[in-house]
């Protein structure tokens, strides 16, 4: 995280891929490529939002995540994921639309798009950006994702040589670190 770039610019050449979700709270929105971040979204829902269905929740998700990120994704085709399957398997075949569904699914048809479900432990990032006003409640006690930064110890220019000390020679402290 020190040395490699957390988000990268655009290659138009490849496929955009979208991760959105939305929550009791807000919603949540990410533009990548080849699994590097370009883009990210987050919205607080107001007392009217907060009332919508779930469905509704995860239209309106990906909506102003495509709102956010259109200039990236209007030419091209591109991968849509959410982790509501209701939505990949209606939104296409809704006899009736609701008065709240037209506007969003006439702007849905300006794009080329494949909608995806993606499981809630696969889409991480979207998820908690669409957390975010309760994500700082729980940061004191955990943070997310951080299991998976053990796997860059060794590797870490800054870190690697004290944490391989302390983790084979089994040393107490090494420069004021503690294993």
């Amino acid at each position: 995280m020190t040395k490699a770039p957390v988000m990268r610019l655009s290659k138009f050449d490849k496929v955009f891929e979208v991760e959105c979700d939305a929550s009791g709270v807000g919603i949540g929105g990410v533009l990548s490529q080849d699994c590097h971040f370009i883009a990210y979204f987050s919205e607080k829902l107001n007392e009217t939002k907060k009332k919508y269905s779930t469905y509704d929740k995860e239209l309106y998700a990906m909506v102003q995540a495509l709102r956010y990120c259109c200039h990236y994704l209007t030419p091209h085709e591109f991968v849509i994921y959410s982790n509501h399957d209701a939505l990949r398997r209606h939104i296409n075949s809704q006899k009736k639309l609701n008065v709240r569904h037209v506007p969003w699914v006439e702007f849905l048809q300006r794009f080329s798009f494949v909608l995806r479900h993606k499981s809630v432990v696969e889409n991480k990032v979207a998820n908690t950006l669409s957390r975010r006003v309760t994500l700082l409640s729980v940061i004191s006690t955990k943070v997310i994702g951080f299991e998976k930064l053990q796997g860059e110890y060794e590797s870490c220019p800054d870190f690697g040589e004290v944490y391989t000390t302390l983790r084979t020679e089994h040393l107490q402290v090494v420069d004021d670190f503690i294993l």
